[in-house]
């Protein structure tokens, strides 16, 4: 078994899509949101087998995109994002959980979907060693201790989280 992260999905969100009205967001390059779609669902179930783990750090879906989430493999569980609602039928249905955040304490990680602040006037600072998050798309993370997970920054596909974890983590 092998866990898996990803972020910022948005199956079914129109505005991702190359039709010259991407509403500020930054389009990655599909000509369709069904080939997006198809794309990141392609992508998912390559890499994930049924009982594999997935934390999925928010924006699952816009629209329609919905229809996408019983295809895709693994145990599912959702760290909120901006635009999930946590009452939502789609998502409670499909995610075995669903949370703010979630706490690795050997790997002194936390998953959220916006990244936080790990200053040590934070108080977080000294109790995580890393942040890995979604929300930032295209931009970089804050700091050398973040790690974001946006698709648009892992080639739509998920990542294999013990080796992220193994591969950035900082000495405190």
């Amino acid at each position: 078994m092998t866990t898996w992260i990803i972020s910022d999905t948005h199956f079914g969100d129109s505005s991702f899509i190359d039709t010259g009205l991407a509403q500020g967001k930054t389009s990655r390059g599909f000509g369709t949101v069904r080939e997006m779609n198809e794309c990141l669902a392609d992508n998912w179930n390559d890499l994930i087998a049924l009982d594999d783990t997935v934390f999925h750090l928010g924006d699952v879906y816009g629209g329609d995109g919905w229809k996408m989430l019983g295809r895709l493999k693994g145990q599912k569980h959702l760290i909120l994002g901006n635009h999930d609602n946590p009452l939502d039928r789609e998502l409670t249905q499909v995610f075995q959980s669903i949370s703010i955040w979630k706490v690795l304490g050997a790997a002194k990680t936390v998953l959220t979907h916006l990244p936080i602040s790990l200053c040590a006037r934070s108080g977080l600072g000294e109790r995580f060693a890393m942040n890995i998050h979604g929300h930032l798309h295209t931009k970089l993370a804050p700091t050398e201790r973040h790690i974001c997970v946006s698709v648009e920054q892992t080639d739509y596909k998920p990542l294999n989280l013990d080796a992220l974890i193994a591969h950035n983590l900082p000495s405190l």
